[in-house]
């Protein structure tokens, strides 16, 4: 089993707090951005249509 990395255990616990959020608001992000392309693209597709 490996040794326990005290430092490498504190860096988790200080930076998590800021890289936690940063994540979860860049995937939101992503994920509205991509909604609305496809809104865009089945918006565009059924004009075309008709």
């Amino acid at each position: 089993m490996k040794k326990f990395n005290s430092s490498m255990f504190m860096q988790w616990i200080v930076f998590m707090p800021l890289l936690l959020p940063l994540a979860i608001v860049s995937g939101a992000f992503e994920g509205v951005k991509r909604v609305l392309e496809q809104a865009a693209a089945d918006i565009v597709e059924k004009e075309a249509i008709s």
